[in-house]
This record gives C-alpha cells, structure tokens and sequence, in this order.
C-alpha cells in the first residue's frame, strides 16, 4: 500500500517561541534550511522509532539545498532540540524529538512534499513565511478533517511575521499545489479563508 502522509512531532510550532523562532533577515536563508530539513527528515522516519536514516546528499536532494546550507539548517534544528543527530559511517541518524507532555503530531503528505518541497524557494522572508505558514496548517488542522479555518490576525501572530508577507506566501503554496483556498461564510457573518493541504 502507497504511503499516504509522514508524521511530524508539533510541539515546536505550538509552543510559547513556536514559529517566531525561525525568523526572517539575515538568518533566513538557514532557517528555509532548517524547515526544509525537518519536512525531508519526516518523509523517512520510521513510524515507531521516529528515526531516519539519511546521507547528507540524500538530505540536498530531498530539499533543493546545498550541502553546506544542509549542514546550517541541521545545526538550527539541533539547537532548538527539535531534531537529534547521530552518526554511523557515512550515513547520520536523525530522531524527531517529543515532548512527553506534548506528543501531538501532524500529517504531512508524503508523495507532494517529495515532489515540490526540493523546488521551493531558498532565500528570501516570503519562501520562509510560505514554509513556517504550511507548517503552521499541518500543527492545527485536526488530522481527521481536510480543511481548517484560521484568520490573518492569528497567521500573523504565530508565524511573527507582517501582514503584507502572508498573502504571497499563500500564493508560494497555491502555486506549488501543496493548498487549496476557499473563502467561506455568509453575507451577514464575517468571511474568512479555510485552507486544505492537499495530497493527504
């Protein structure tokens, strides 16, 4: 049977830094890395173990980045303790932390994000916002519905980034396929967007 979705441990986007740890300026570029990194790394953890086994070459293909950029991104996952790395031979093991207070974990679509996470963009405040905002829907969609709603006002609060970056971020996932937008509501209610992450 096809594999479906990978799980991804989200106690790190739902905690008091969460996503406003990834900032924007001139750590960018590393923190698209380290994101990248952790969405290649979730493609092939074992179900049980939460372990992957991965050579750096396999960890630039998976996401589009240069050996040296791999390496960045992993150095900010092991100092946020979200991923912990260790190494046999040539290949390094990698194990997505859990919090034992906070085991929640979020479906991430296997075959899309193997396909279009190595052709993201990997410089720039709004590929990193595109990334931190899918991250973002993954952690609090519940995983067992397709869509989940939330205001600008609540994007912009956990992502710590300016309004005006959503909307091209939004634009960065749609243009990918990895969303879908609707906007939903009634002419008296207060219309707002419901997202779906598509490939699940």
């Amino acid at each position: 049977m096809a594999k479906k979705f990978c799980m991804c441990p989200t106690w790190w986007v739902r905690d008091e830094q969460g996503l406003g740890r990834f900032s924007a300026g001139k750590d960018a570029g590393q923190n698209i890395a380290a994101l990248k990194c952790v969405m290649a790394i979730s493609t092939a953890v074992d179900f049980h173990s939460r372990k992957a086994k991965l050579s750096l070459s396999d960890l630039e293909i998976l996401t589009g980045l240069s050996r040296p950029m791999v390496i960045r991104g992993l150095a900010v996952l092991q100092g946020f303790e979200i991923v912990r790395v260790g190494k046999a031979g040539r290949v390094h093991e990698y194990e997505l932390t859990v919090l034992e207070e906070d085991a929640k974990w979020g479906k991430i679509p296997y075959d899309l994000v193997l396909k279009q996470l190595p052709t993201l963009p990997n410089r720039g405040a709004i590929p990193l916002t595109a990334l931190k905002l899918y991250l973002l829907l993954i952690a609090f969609r519940n995983n067992s519905s397709e869509t989940i709603a939330m205001r600008y006002d609540v994007i912009e609060q956990r992502l710590a980034c300016q309004r005006s970056q959503v909307r091209p971020a939004l634009d960065i996932l749609y243009t990918h396929m990895l969303i879908s937008v609707a906007l939903v509501g009634q002419e008296r209610q207060r219309l707002h967007n419901v997202y779906q992450v598509l490939g699940l």
